[in-house]
């Protein structure tokens, strides 16, 4: 039996996902006409969708809540909330609902791989190998550094900021952190403490930012704060790119007294006119720190359980982040 609820897709679901949905009954729709634009496809669906499922990186502002007559319950099929009017949805009565933790591992991971990157030449060093250089002793630019010892300040002590404390603790790193609020469940079960962000940036050996965007954390790491990092310092950000000042984040770097491991950027894709395509104290990645294929499928069996859930029994998904 098909029950009356109509889910809508912005994105193709996986096929464990689909299966599972349409085994439960729930009408599901995604875009897969290729004789209708997905512009016209989703004009058309819209408006009668109960449910709509959203990838982080697609804006869903007033406009098209504004077009979906029906709908109660939008959600993102990761943690990113930052493109969703969760403002407008809680005004008309719709709940906004994420799927963080399998990511926030993912992400942990992706941030350590980046640091060991860095610390210890892993692009320098395969590149001089594939050059042909290596024929003798390794020369000491090659030479890395150990992640034991070093202080590490995290920026955001949410689920990523957790999960990389845990890490880093096992690495044998020192880890404060920064957050707009103090986390005393965090600081009591991994032993950290909460500092001052100025005191952060100017003491840190590895600053990770992993808070999440809003209008108060857009740039804040503006400039000012970015000429506080301490040389040889190296900034990794794997949340959002508009919480740096990417401009004011360029010319520190020229400076080549501090380094950086970038996931994301202020403007995506990034552009070829990038200043940072070109700098060598600089390790891009194409904002893939999210995606593993363990996390993609936990995250969409969060998300085919949680609209179940509430179809069917009118439960709220544990990750509301709105009241209406």
């Amino acid at each position: 039996m098909v029950i009356q609820i109509k889910v809508l897709y912005i994105h193709k679901p996986n096929e464990v996902e689909l299966e599972f949905l349409k085994k439960e009954g729930l009408e599901v729709s995604f875009h897969q006409h290729p004789q209708q634009t997905y512009e016209e496809w989703l004009e058309k669906e819209i408006i009668n969708a109960d449910i709509i499922v959203v990838p982080p990186a697609h804006p869903f502002g007033k406009e098209f809540i504004g077009k979906a007559k029906n709908l109660k319950l939008i959600m993102v099929s990761g943690s990113g909330l930052d493109k969703i009017d969760i403002e407008e949805a809680s005004k008309r009565g719709i709940y906004v609902a994420n799927a963080p933790d399998s990511i926030a591992e993912a992400v942990a991971d992706h941030i350590i791989a980046l640091i060991l990157a860095h610390y210890r030449n892993i692009i320098k060093g395969e590149e001089y190998l594939r050059s042909g250089k290596w024929v003798g002793r390794i020369p000491s630019e090659l030479i890395g550094h150990t992640i034991h010892g070093k202080k590490i300040g995290i920026i955001g002590m949410g689920r990523i900021g957790a999960e990389l404390a845990k890490r880093m603790i096992a690495f044998g790193a020192e880890v404060s952190y920064w957050d707009r609020k103090v986390k005393p469940e965090v600081e009591h079960l991994i032993n950290i403490n909460r500092i001052e962000l100025d005191k952060l940036l100017e003491e840190s050996d590895i600053i990770a930012v992993t808070i999440a965007l809003t209008p108060e954390t857009k740039h804040l790491l503006n400039k000012e704060r970015i000429l506080k990092v301490k040389k040889g310092a190296l900034i990794v950000n794997t949340s959002r790119g508009s919480i740096i000042d990417e401009q004011a984040l360029i010319e520190r770097l020229k400076s080549g007294e501090i380094y950086a491991a970038l996931d994301v950027y202020e403007t995506e894709p990034l552009p070829t006119s990038s200043p940072l395509l070109s700098m060598k104290n600089v390790i891009l990645t194409p904002h893939i720190g999210g995606y593993s294929w363990e996390a993609t499928k936990e995250t969409s069996e969060y998300v085919a359980r949680s609209i179940v859930e509430f179809a069917k029994e009118g439960k709220l998904p544990k990750t509301v982040v709105n009241r209406c």
